[in-house]
C-alpha cells in the first residue's frame, strides 16, 4: 500500500502515524460517516499498526483518529499491536476483531460500534470504551488488561444470547473496572469467575435483562472495593460466592426481579462493609444464605418486597452487626435462621409482616453476640426468635405486635440475658416463652398478650416487681395453666426475695389449678384439702374447722347426753371431753368407750369420728408439704 492509493483522511493519517499525532477529521457541519472526507478504510489502520510505517527517529509511532467514519474490518486477530490506539467520535460499520491480540493500549472514546469482540485479547495499559454505543455488545472473555477498563457512559445492546457485556474469567489489573456514570447495558453483563484487581464501580449505572441473570458476578475476585450506589438492574444481580477484599456499596441502589431474586449472593465473603441503605429497593428476594461479611450489613431505610415468600434471606450468614433501623418490607418476611451475629441486631423502627403473611421474622437458633433490638418497631405476623442464643437484651419497647391466626412472639427455647416486652400498645396475639432461658424479664402489666406460654421458662429477676396477686394473673394467660413449673418458678423468685408469704400464695393457687386436670376422685380430695387445711398453706383452716365441730358436738352432746354403758362403773359425763375424744382418734380420754349414743346423737358421733380421720389425715398431708416446701 502506498500513499497514492489512499483517500484524503487516509493520507493526513499515513503521514501522522509515525510521530503519533492526531488526526481530526471531525466536520460540525457533516457528523461521522457523512463527509467524504470522514472516510477511512479499517485496512489502512489495520496495514500502519502492522508496521507499513517506522516510527521517525526519536518519536513513538501511534494512531490518534477523530470523528471518522471507519469502514471494512479493522482485523487485529492474533495480532501483536506496539502502538497505542486512540479513537474519538469514530464510526464503525463493522466490528473490530480484537480477539487473542496483543494490545499496547486501546482507547475508543464516544465512537458507534456494531460490536466489540475481545475475548482473550491482551491489553498492556488502559482499555477505554467510555461514552460509547456498541449496538451488539461488548465481548472481554478470558482478557487480560493489565491497566484498568473504562466503560464509564457507554451504551451497550446485547448480542443474540441476550448479553451486553461478557467478561466471564475477565482479568483486570489495578486500575479497575469503571462501569459508573450513565453506563447502561440492555441486556446481561456476565462477570463470572472474573478477578479485579482495583475497584469495580457501578456508580449511577443501569442494566437490564427482565426476568433472566442481568448482572452476574458470580464466583469473582474483587481485590477492592464494589462501588454500585444507584445502580438499577431489571433482571437478577447475582454475587454467588464471590470475594471482595473491600465494602459492598449498593445504597441508593433499585433491584427489580419480582416473583425472583433482586440479589444473589449465597456463599459471598466480604472483608469490609455491605450497604444497603438509604432507599436501597429490591423487588424480589435478597438472598445472603452462608455470606461471610467481616464488618457490619447495613440496610437502613431499605425498602423490599418479595410477597408469599422472602424478602431477605440470612441463613446462616456471619456478619458482625445487622443495622436494619426503618428497614421496610412492604411484601414477605425476613429470615435469619441459623445466623452468627458477633454484634446487634437493629431493627428499631423496621415494619415487618404484612396482612396474610404468616411469619414477619424468622431468626430460629440465631446466634447474636450483642442485643436484639426491635424498638418502635411494627410486626403485622409472626416474630420467631425460637431456640435463639443472645448475649445482650431481646428489646420490645415500644413496638406493635400483631399476627393473625398464630403466635405474634415466638421465643421458645430463647436464651437472653434480658427480654423487655413493654409495647407500645397491648400485643395482639398468643407470646411463646416455654422453656425459655432469660435472666431479666422486663414486661409492662397494662399490655400482657391474652395467651402467654410460660411452662419451662426461667428467670432470675422479674420487672416491675408486682406482687404475688397480680403475676397469678400473669400465669393465668397460660392455656395450658395446670402445668406445675411456672408456679413453681415464680415462688422460688419470691423465696429468693426473702418473701416467704408471697411464695406460699403462689404454690398454694398451683395446687388449686392443678386440681382441674384431675380425675373426679382426685379433683373431690383434692377439693377437700383446700376446704380443710388449703393443701398446706393455710394450717389455721383445719383448726377452724376444729373448733367448728367440737364446738357443735360439745353443744349437741351438752343438751341431750348419751346414757352410760355400766352405770355403777361410768365416769362423768363431760360433753366437752366426750367431743374431744370422738374427733381426736389418736387422743383416749375415757369418754367415748363409757357412753352410748342412740338414734341422731349417734350418727353425730360417726361424723365426729370419720371428721377426725379426714381432719388427721389432711394436716399430717399439710404438715408434709410445710416441712417440704416454702
Amino acid at each position: 500500500m502506498t500513499p497514492t492509493d489512499l483517500g484524503a483522511a487516509e493520507r493526513l493519517l499515513w503521514a501522522a502515524f509515525p510521530q503519533g499525532g492526531w488526526v481530526d477529521v471531525t466536520d460540525p457541519a457533516a457528523p461521522a460517516g457523512t463527509g467524504p472526507e470522514q472516510t477511512l478504510r479499517a485496512e489502512v489502520i489495520t496495514a500502519l499498526l502492522l508496521g507499513a510505517r517506522e516510527p521517525e527517529p526519536g518519536q513513538l509511532a501511534g494512531l490518534r483518529l477523530r470523528g471518522a467514519r471507519i469502514t471494512g474490518s479493522l482485523d487485529l486477530l492474533h495480532a501483536t499491536v506496539d502502538s497505542a490506539m486512540v479513537f474519538e467520535q469514530c464510526r464503525f460499520d463493522e466490528p473490530p476483531r480484537l480477539a487473542e491480540s496483543t494490545l499496547r493500549s486501546l482507547r475508543l472514546y464516544d465512537c458507534r460500534l456494531p460490536r466489540f469482540d475481545g475475548a482473550g485479547m491482551t491489553v498492556e495499559g488502559r482499555l477505554d470504551l467510555r461514552a460509547c454505543v456498541v449496538t451488539g455488545g461488548v465481548t472481554l472473555d478470558r482478557s487480560r488488561i493489565d491497566g484498568d477498563i473504562r466503560l464509564g457512559g457507554a451504551q451497550l445492546g446485547a448480542d443474540a444470547d441476550g448479553i451486553a457485556l461478557s467478561g466471564d474469567g475477565l482479568a483486570v489489573g489495578g486500575g479497575g473496572l469503571d462501569c459508573g456514570r450513565g453506563f447502561v447495558a440492555d441486556g446481561g453483563v456476565m462477570l463470572r469467575g472474573a478477578r479485579v484487581e482495583g475497584p469495580v464501580s457501578l456508580v449511577g449505572a443501569t442494566v437490564r435483562r427482565p426476568g433472566a441473570d442481568a448482572l452476574n458476578i458470580d464466583r469473582a475476585v474483587i481485590n477492592d472495593r464494589l462501588l454500585a450506589p444507584r445502580l438499577t438492574v431489571t433482571g437478577c444481580f447475582r454475587l454467588f460466592n464471590a470475594t471482595i477484599a473491600g465494602s459492598v456499596q449498593l445504597s441508593g441502589a433499585r433491584l427489580s426481579n419480582p416473583g425472583g431474586m433482586a440479589l444473589g449472593a449465597g456463599g459471598l465473603a466480604v472483608r469490609g462493609a455491605v450497604w444497603c441503605s438509604d432507599s436501597f429497593t429490591a423487588e424480589g428476594e435478597v438472598r445472603l444464605i452462608g455470606a461471610e461479611m467481616s464488618a457490619n450489613l447495613s440496610l437502613d431505610r431499605a425498602v423490599l418486597s418479595n410477597p408469599a415468600g422472602s424478602a431477605l434471606t440470612l441463613d446462616r450468614a456471619t456478619v458482625a452487626d445487622v443495622d436494619a433501623t426503618a428497614l421496610t418490607v412492604t411484601g414477605g418476611h425476613v429470615t435469619l435462621v441459623g445466623a452468627q451475629i458477633r454484634g446487634r441486631l437493629d431493627l428499631s423502627r423496621a415494619q415487618l409482616g404484612t396482612d396474610g403473611e404468616d411469619i414477619a421474622l424468622d431468626a430460629e437458633s440465631a446466634a447474636v453476640g450483642g442485643s436484639i433490638l426491635c424498638q418502635d418497631t411494627r410486626a403485622a405476623a409472626t416474630v420467631r426468635l425460637r431456640g435463639a442464643v443472645v448475649a445482650g437484651s431481646v428489646l420490645f419497647t415500644g413496638a406493635r405486635l400483631t399476627a393473625r391466626g398464630g403466635p405474634v412472639l415466638d421465643l421458645r427455647m430463647l436464651r437472653a440475658t434480658e427480654l423487655l416486652l413493654t409495647p407500645a400498645e397491648p400485643i395482639r396475639g398468643a407470646v411463646l416463652l416455654e422453656h425459655a432461658q432469660l435472666g431479666v424479664l422486663g414486661d409492662d402489666p397494662e399490655r400482657w398478650p391474652t395467651e402467654l406460654g410460660l411452662d419451662g421458662l426461667s428467670y432470675a429477676t422479674l420487672n416491675p416487681a408486682l406482687p404475688a396477686t397480680a403475676r397469678l394473673r400473669w400465669l393465668s394467660r397460660d392455656p395450658s395453666g395446670h402445668r406445675p413449673q411456672p408456679y413453681e418458678q415464680l415462688a422460688a423468685l419470691y423465696l429468693r426475695a426473702g418473701d416467704q408469704t408471697e411464695a406460699r400464695r403462689v404454690l398454694y393457687a398451683k395446687e388449686r389449678r392443678q386440681r382441674q386436670g384431675r380425675s373426679p376422685l382426685s379433683r373431690a380430695w383434692g377439693a377437700l384439702q383446700d376446704i380443710t387445711v388449703g393443701y398446706g398453706y393455710r394450717p389455721w383452716r383445719a383448726a377452724l374447722w376444729l373448733l367448728l365441730l367440737h364446738g357443735a358436738g360439745s353443744a349437741a352432746y351438752a343438751a341431750s347426753p348419751p346414757p352410760p354403758l355400766k352405770p355403777a362403773e361410768t365416769p362423768h359425763f363431760n360433753p366437752v371431753a366426750y367431743t374431744t375424744d370422738l374427733l381426736l382418734p389418736l387422743l383416749d380420754l375415757g369418754q367415748e368407750r363409757a357412753f352410748n349414743p342412740a338414734g341422731g346423737a349417734q350418727w353425730l358421733s360417726y361424723l365426729l369420728i370419720a371428721a377426725g380421720w379426714v381432719l388427721a389425715s389432711t394436716v399430717a398431708a399439710g404438715v408434709a408439704r410445710v416441712l417440704s416446701r416454702p
